[in-house]
């Protein structure tokens, strides 16, 4: 006879009791572990029923042949729309330009959004976006990316990995407004959303709230940015607007005083935080794309 903890068993007992005591463990770190998120990649760009509209991720192929490839990625919220701008001045130019959907990111269900939203990390986000480079790679000879608000500093992440030849950002999220710098390391544990409609007067679809959790990651995400930024090494522009309420312009500049390399810098402050898609838009993707026509041809 074996004796398990205070209640005595047979041996013939042990081993399946052993097993259902397994399967309940496993079913419960199961639970505290994080729910897996697929992104929508560029490369597969087929209409999803379940995403909002102009959500679906793209690829924009140029009208001959091109060995270089730029990937575009949209900010916190938001989908590929927010970018697309970015992405067709780049094909007119003669670069593919490739428009993944992040993880957590467009879907059409409230309780989806909510669900998939909550769930995001930044070791998800960082994931998808090497992921596309991969798959650029097997494409290109050079691969670069354009990041938008986090889209731009995950994009900042890449370049300080060594995973693009150039990098381009508009308002990269290396810094919240002081009121979310505060609030969110202490509240970010909890589980609850904020309505956050809408507010620019032009079409921009996306979630209009936030999540807790997920304002988590993407301060997260700006930090561990932040804190690689003297490993990047590659050519780099960042585009933002003084007149940003989104992301302060303090961002780029820590950008500039932190990355070891010359850096581009252009300021757009007729423009909020939206910048490819606002009142300086043409300017914008044409400081872009030329920054990229420099360095990639």
């Amino acid at each position: 006879m074996l004796a398990l903890g205070y209640a005595p068993y047979h041996a013939d007992e042990f081993v399946p009791r052993l097993k259902s005591l397994k399967c309940a463990l496993d079913n419960h770190c199961a639970l505290l572990r994080p729910m897996s998120l697929s992104y929508f990649s560029g490369f597969d760009p087929s209409p999803q029923a379940s995403l909002l509209n102009d959500a679906d991720p793209e690829y924009l192929q140029a009208a001959t042949p091109s060995q270089m490839g730029v990937i575009c990625l949209h900010g916190f919220t938001g989908v590929p729309f927010e970018v697309m701008p970015v992405a067709k001045g780049c094909q007119a130019a003669g670069i593919d330009a490739v428009v993944p959907l992040l993880p957590g990111h467009g879907y059409r269900d409230r309780d989806q959004q909510r669900q998939q939203f909550a769930a995001i990390t930044p070791e998800i986000m960082f994931q998808a976006a090497r992921q596309e480079i991969e798959r650029a790679r097997e494409r290109y000879e050079k691969v670069a990316m354009f990041g938008f608000s986090m889209g731009g500093a995950i994009a900042l992440k890449m370049a300080a990995e060594g995973r693009l030849a150039a990098c381009a950002v508009g308002a990269p999220a290396l810094r919240l407004i002081w009121q979310a710098e505060l609030l969110i390391p202490l509240l970010g544990w909890a589980s609850f959303t904020l309505e956050a409609p809408r507010s620019e007067d032009f079409y921009i679809p996306g979630y209009e709230f936030h999540h807790s959790r997920a304002l988590r990651t993407l301060w997260q995400i700006g930090r561990r940015a932040r804190a690689e930024l003297s490993h990047i090494h590659c050519p780099l522009l960042a585009v933002h607007s003084h007149s940003d309420a989104t992301i302060p312009a303090i961002a780029t500049e820590h950008l500039q005083r932190q990355v070891p390399v010359d850096i581009e810098v252009a300021w757009f402050d007729r423009s909020n935080h939206c910048l490819a898609l606002d009142v300086e838009a043409e300017a914008v993707v044409q400081q872009v794309t030329h920054f990229f026509q420099r360095q990639l041809g």
